[in-house]
C-alpha cells in the first residue's frame, strides 16, 4: 500500500493527540502528588498543635502554678472542636481546685491572724474542701500552717487557765487569812433576804477609849459622862479612892447590839446587851427574816 500524502496528514494527527493524552496523564499525576505532599504536612502541623495541648494540659494538672492554666487553654483554643472538649475538661478542673486553695488558704490566713476556735475551724472546712489528688501537696502545706495555730492556741488557753487557778488559789489564801470578826471595825450591811449572818461580812467600829482616873488625895473622882451609841443618853462612872490616895475606872463590859432598816434607811429594829457580834447579826437575821419591811440589818 502505498502512503500518500493524505495518509501522512492523518498520521500525523494520530500521533499528536497521542501526545497530548500523555502529557495530561503527567500532569494529573503531579497534582495528585503535590496535594497529598500537602495534607501530610498539614497533619504533621495540626498533629504537632495537639501534643502541644496535650502537654500544656498535663503541665496544668501537676498544680504547680496557676498560669500553666491560662496557657493550656490557649493551646486548646488551636485545635478543632472535637479534640477540645476532653482537654478543656480536664483544664476546668484544675482552675477549680485553684479556687478551693485559694479559699482555704485566705481561711487559714485569718486563722493564723485571729488564733479563735471559730477561725479555726473555718479554715479547717476549707482544707478539707481539697480532695482531688493534684492537690495533695498545696494541701499539706496548708494543714501544717493550720496545725501549728491550732496548737498555739491549746498553749494559749493551757497559760490562761493556769494564771486563772493561781488567782483563784491566791484569793482563797487571802479569804483564809481573814479574821472571821473583827471586833475593832463596824459590821457591814447585810441586805435582808433570808440568809444566815454567818454567812455575811462583819465588822465592828473601834470602841472609844475609856478613860481613867486617878482620884485625888482627899477622896474619890467621878469620870466624865459618857454617851450610850444606842440611846445618845449619858451615863456617869465613879471612881473609888484606894487606901485614901485615889481610884480608877473600870471600863464596862463589851456588848454588841443588832438593828434593822427599811428601804428609807431608817432603824425599825435594834436590840443591844448581845455578848458577840455574830449573836447580835443573828438576832437581826431573824427579825429581817419574818418582817417584809425590812430591807437590810447588821450589827455593830
Amino acid at each position: 500500500m502505498k502512503f500518500t500524502k493524505k495518509h501522512w496528514i492523518i498520521a500525523g494527527i494520530a500521533c499528536l493527540i497521542l501526545a497530548g493524552g500523555s502529557a495530561g496523564l503527567v500532569a494529573h499525576h503531579q497534582a495528585q502528588v503535590k496535594a497529598e505532599k500537602t495534607a501530610q504536612e498539614a497533619k504533621r502541623t495540626y498533629d504537632k498543635l495537639l501534643a502541644s495541648a496535650k502537654e500544656a494540659t498535663e503541665k496544668a494538672e501537676t498544680f504547680k502554678a496557676e498560669t500553666d492554666v491560662k496557657a493550656a487553654q490557649e493551646a486548646i483554643k488551636k485545635l478543632d472542636k472535637k479534640d477540645q472538649k476532653s482537654l478543656n475538661t480536664r483544664v476546668e478542673k484544675v482552675r477549680k481546685n485553684w479556687d478551693f486553695f485559694h479559699q482555704a488558704d485566705k481561711a487559714v490566713s485569718a486563722a493564723e491572724k485571729a488564733k479563735t476556735d471559730q477561725t479555726i475551724k473555718t479554715a479547717q472546712d476549707a482544707v478539707n474542701t481539697l480532695k482531688d489528688a493534684m492537690t495533695k501537696s498545696k494541701k499539706a502545706e496548708l494543714q501544717k500552717r493550720l496545725d501549728k495555730v491550732k496548737t498555739e492556741l491549746k498553749v494559749k488557753k493551757a497559760k490562761e487557765e493556769s494564771k486563772a487557778k493561781a488567782q483563784e488559789a491566791q484569793d482563797q489564801a487571802d479569804h483564809s487569812a481573814q479574821p472571821a470578826n473583827n471586833t475593832q471595825e463596824a459590821q457591814a450591811e447585810v441586805p435582808a433576804t433570808g440568809i444566815s449572818p454567818e454567812y455575811g461580812q462583819y465588822s465592828q467600829a473601834q470602841a472609844p477609849a475609856t478613860p481613867s482616873y486617878t482620884a485625888p488625895a482627899t477622896g474619890g473622882a467621878v469620870a466624865p459622862a459618857q454617851p450610850n451609841p444606842n440611846t445618845g443618853s449619858s451615863s456617869s462612872n465613879h471612881g473609888t479612892s484606894s487606901n485614901g490616895s485615889g481610884g480608877s475606872l473600870t471600863p464596862p463590859a463589851q456588848s454588841f447590839t443588832g438593828w434593822v432598816r427599811n428601804e428609807d434607811g431608817q432603824i425599825i429594829w435594834s436590840q443591844g446587851g448581845f455578848s458577840s457580834l455574830a449573836e447580835a447579826g443573828r438576832a437581826a437575821a431573824q427579825w429581817a427574816n419574818t418582817n417584809w419591811e425590812a430591807h437590810s440589818y447588821g450589827a455593830y
